[in-house]
């Protein structure tokens, strides 16, 4: 999860080239808020589409007119979503500057939702330069920020990205832990794709201890939510690794997996050809 931070202007939306030329149009008008705010959302869709260089180009475009209007909300929101981008691109410093240039300005004006962000934005960016600890702390008060404001989804979001920074820090045993909260916490929100995605990752922690059944299991549990969810190409995947487990677990476990695993393919529809969408990760992604 990297949230992106959207203004919404008051034209109709096409596409990132024709609100690019719109923006133009609006600065050549004399509306540079407006213009502003079309280069954000021009941003918006070009990291949606991972057009990630495209999106810092209208971010800086923005982020160039709030600095000349001293827009203080506009110029920490573009600040953010540059940083973004910049993680994006792997370009950790420029992302680290962004961040907490925009984390300031968020603490400044009281805006908590924005100020986790950026620090969520900082615990991935010095996650990149190989900072782990650093990187912990930022994770942590971004946390503690987003159950302040109420935001559990963010908590929960957090917590994989922290187990999986921990699993690659080889520190299994934590990462089990981090995980087994960010299930709980998915559960509790009925979040089916959050769940799914928790039992797979704890699904890899068991395969790496080399426990096969418990790893089966939870690949088995992912690959249902995963088809509750629609998300075949993924619940095929994990059931896959599930099947390829059968005979490395006790025989009833077998047994009843074995009936879940016949069920869920029976559900499956077809393979395609067609390539899945690609959804902006969770910057698992870090989903």
């Amino acid at each position: 999860m990297v949230r992106l931070l959207s203004d919404k202007p008051s034209s109709d939306i096409i596409g990132p080239a024709e609100l690019l030329e719109q923006a133009v149009a609006a600065v050549d008008g004399g509306d540079k808020s407006e213009a502003a705010k079309l280069f954000n959302t021009a941003g918006n869709i070009y990291m949606s589409v991972t057009e990630f260089q495209e999106a810092a180009n209208s971010f800086e475009q923005s982020l160039e007119i709030y600095k000349g209007l001293k827009d203080e909300s506009g110029i920490a929101d573009a600040m953010y979503n540059l940083g973004v981008a910049q993680i994006n691109l792997e370009q950790w410093d420029a992302a680290i500057k962004a961040c907490e240039a925009s984390m300031k300005i968020f603490e400044k004006t009281n805006n908590k939702d924005g100020t986790a962000d950026a620090m969520y934005g900082l615990a991935l960016a010095r996650l990149g330069l190989g900072n782990f600890d650093e990187a912990m702390e930022y994770f942590k008060k971004a946390q503690r920020v987003y159950k302040a404001v109420g935001n559990d989804q963010a908590v929960a979001v957090t917590l994989m990205d922290i187990g999986t920074a921990q699993a690659d820090k080889e520190d299994l045993e934590a990462a089990a832990k981090t995980f087994t909260k960010a299930l709980k916490l998915y559960k509790d929100l009925d979040d089916t794709t959050g769940i799914g995605t928790a039992h797979s990752l704890l699904g890899d922690i068991a395969e790496l201890k080399n426990n096969q059944k418990k790893s089966a299991e939870h690949f088995v549990n992912a690959a249902q939510c995963y088809l509750d969810a629609k998300i075949f190409d993924i619940a095929r995947e994990v059931v896959e690794r599930a099947e390829a487990k059968m005979w490395d677990v006790p025989k009833a476990t077998r047994r009843r997996l074995r009936r879940v695993i016949d069920d869920i393919k029976d559900a499956l529809p077809e393979e395609t050809d067609e390539s899945p969408d690609n959804d902006l990760l969770d910057v698992s992604d870090l989903e």
